[in-house]
């Protein structure tokens, strides 16, 4: 499976993937570079093609995004503590667009995650990272993120390797945009 990926600017990034990885290695679970999830893809180099023309010929990027919440609920693995993210119609658009293109399913609501609710070692859902205990992870994430707007550009067609996001150690960027 493939993704695109829209990473925050370069000190942005930094701040982020330092919180990943104290959140990540405090609970025991997987880290992983700070993104937003434009939507998934085949993983097909046409398609790839089709998308590297869009991005260049849109002039939607860099994205200017408010910050509106830090959460933390049990939605899925992936989804465990993130940063809400306004779904501005710049990013709506690049989005809706982006998903036509490569015919990825419905959208989820945008969003940059802060901790995946995965097994540091195996993997496997933590059942442990339980709604309350997310919900004090994300309180404490919100304190340490200053930033009240995200700057988004540097777009990638990330790929989770296989047919799914079974190892996160198989992540990897195959393409930049």
């Amino acid at each position: 499976m493939t993704s695109i990926w829209l990473r925050p600017e370069p000190s942005q990034e930094q701040a982020l993937q330092s919180l990943i990885r104290s959140v990540a290695a405090e609970q025991g679970t997987f880290p992983f570079a700070p993104h937003l999830t434009v939507c998934g893809a085949p993983g097909d180099p046409a398609t790839l093609d089709a998308v590297t023309a869009y991005i260049k010929e849109c002039g939607l990027l860099p994205l200017r995004v408010a910050k509106t919440a830090v959460t933390g609920a049990v939605i899925t693995p992936f989804r465990a503590v993130f940063i809400e993210v306004e779904n501005t119609p710049e990013l709506r658009q690049l989005r809706e667009r982006l998903r036509d293109i490569l015919g990825a399913p419905p959208l989820i609501p945008p969003h940059i995650s802060v901790l995946y609710s995965l097994d540091g070692t195996t993997q496997a859902p933590r059942p442990d990272l339980d709604a309350g205990r997310l919900a004090a992870i994300a309180a404490r994430c919100a304190a340490a993120i200053p930033d009240t707007h995200f700057l988004l550009g540097r777009p990638v067609a990330h790929s989770a390797g296989g047919s799914g996001n079974a190892d996160l150690r198989s992540w990897q960027i195959m393409r930049e945009l």
